[in-house]
């Protein structure tokens, strides 16, 4: 497999492992805790991955970009330490922010909330000073150290804070556990960038990157946001009393339907990389690079996307206890919004790294206001499933807006070149087509009968993506005498998936 593909597995492949863990966290903390304290555990790590969101979405990529055209050298070192320095004090900008807002009652949480924005602004912090080393980690295509790095973070989070959920410490032991892996992964990174001399070197501040920073922040906020805002809206602006409980059963279904629209971020930590390496050289990364990307999407999250939206209830009595199988509803809803936002999140990340940075940040901003104003007007009334129908509109609009601001229509992110789409759209329809039946025709039933059903659905697809795209030299008999060979096979399926042709 080419260099991008292997490095998307590899990103992907931690994905999957963080994510595992992150879902066992969660099963698991769901029958530590009750409901109303499960949604305490939404809405705090919500916060928790907002802030984080505005740490990480802006002078990380900067940096990265700087990098991977570049390389590293006393200018990129300089901007570099504008970057760490500027992203320290959004830091500390938006830990006293949220414990002022908090205190003031401007935002109306609760003294159950006490000790967990302490935490949450603690690990902010943490999380301000890593993102932007890893940044640079990201610029020198070092995704293997990254990789091992996210997955450390998450492997030390849930054993920490699982034993102080145990030990009694409640919602705020889970947080804590977010400290404790957010603390180490940023001992690893300290650790990675030695050889790098970064603090080497004169100057500590360079205009230029805060001017370049601030679309690149936009666009690449703006769906990360979108995921988040959902059950913030469902805690603030459900009838009062209310807001705990129905955020803890949304909560199981954004647990699930988060699930594509994270693992296109993953596929884009790649990509932008290789697409802002390449633009830099003068490659023409624009058509590739976009091909790549919905072709990730359509052979890898749209069809997760399919079985959260056709199989709700097969998925959540799969996942958590039978007292949330009332998520059902707002879970369909969310993953078509999910759908759209992993779209969304995969076309802004390489127009970001290819310069094209005006469109995605508006649609962003156009994408989040829409958002909102759904939230405001249908929550109080619908609850969860008005939390779920913001995600369809946000995601909606943004493409919209991506699609006909963009000149020539969508000709400026796909360049100059007519993409070939419509010949194997056909070919990628039917294994999507013969998962949905599948889905459809299976009744629901109990833990087994959800492990059946989901089961033979993934093989099916993948059965159907080995027959119809992957190249018919997999199936030609080895030296050994088989008839065909299971090794290139599965490399090429892998390839298929995640963007190779």
């Amino acid at each position: 497999m080419a260099k991008v593909t292997r490095h998307s597995a590899a990103f992907i492949a931690a994905f999957a492992i963080t994510a595992v863990l992150n879902y066992a966290f969660g099963v698991a903390l769901s029958w530590f805790l009750s409901p109303a304290e499960f949604g305490i555990l939404g809405v705090a790590q919500s916060l928790l991955l907002l802030i984080a969101l505005l740490v990480g979405s802006g002078f990380s990529w900067t940096a990265a970009r700087d990098v991977a055209a570049l390389g590293l050298n006393e200018t990129t070192r300089r901007r570099w330490r504008t970057a760490w320095l500027a992203n320290m004090i959004l830091g500390c900008l938006l830990a006293g922010g949220l414990w002022a807002a908090y205190t003031t009652n401007l935002l109306p949480l609760g003294p159950a909330y006490r000790a967990i924005v302490v935490l949450v602004g603690l690990t902010t912090l943490v999380l301000a000073a890593r993102s932007v080393i890893n940044g640079v980690i990201q610029g020198l295509y070092r995704f293997g150290p990254v990789a091992v790095n996210l997955v450390g973070e998450v492997v030390v989070k849930c054993v920490a804070g699982l034993g102080l959920v145990a030990a009694g410490a409640g919602v705020a032991g889970a947080m804590g556990g977010f400290a404790l892996g957010a603390a180490v992964a940023l001992g690893h990174s300290l650790w990675l960038v030695r050889p790098a001399r970064l603090w080497s070197g004169p100057g500590w501040w360079d205009g230029q990157v805060l001017r370049a920073t601030v679309p690149l922040f936009a666009g690449m906020l703006g769906p990360a946001l979108i995921l988040n805002l959902d059950i913030l809206g469902l805690k603030l602006l459900s009838p009062a009393g209310q807001g705990d409980e129905l955020a803890g059963f949304y909560q199981a279904a954004i647990i699930l339907s988060r699930i594509p629209v994270l693992t296109a971020r993953s596929v884009m930590t790649v990509l932008f990389s290789y697409a802002a390496g390449q633009a830099a050289g003068g490659a023409g990364v624009a058509p590739t690079g976009y091909l790549a990307a919905i072709r990730t999407w359509s052979r890898l999250l749209l069809p997760v996307n399919l079985v959260l939206a056709l199989a709700p209830q097969a998925v959540l009595t799969l996942l958590f206890p039978a007292s949330y199988a009332a998520a059902a509803p707002a879970l369909r809803l969310a993953a078509v919004g999910s759908a759209l936002l992993a779209l969304l999140t995969l076309l802004t990340g390489i127009a970001q790294a290819t310069s094209q940075q005006r469109v995605p940040a508006v649609a962003a901003g156009v994408a989040t206001l829409a958002q909102l104003i759904t939230l405001a007007w249908l929550v109080p009334a619908w609850g969860s499933l008005g939390a779920a129908l913001s995600l369809i509109v946000a995601g909606g609009v943004g493409l919209a807006w991506l699609a006909g601001h963009s000149r020539n229509g969508l000709a400026v992110l796909f360049g100059s070149h007519r993409l070939p789409l419509a010949r194997p759209a056909l070919k990628n329809a039917i294994p999507l087509l013969l998962l949905s039946v599948v889905l459809l025709l299976l009744p629901d039933g109990g833990r087994l009968a959800a492990t059946f059903k989901l089961g033979l659905a993934g093989i099916v697809y993948l059965a159907g993506l080995a027959v119809f795209l992957v190249e018919p030299a997999a199936w030609r008999p080895s030296r050994a005498g088989f008839a065909w060979s299971p090794v290139q096979l599965a490399s090429r399926l892998v390839a298929a998936l995640i963007g190779g042709a």
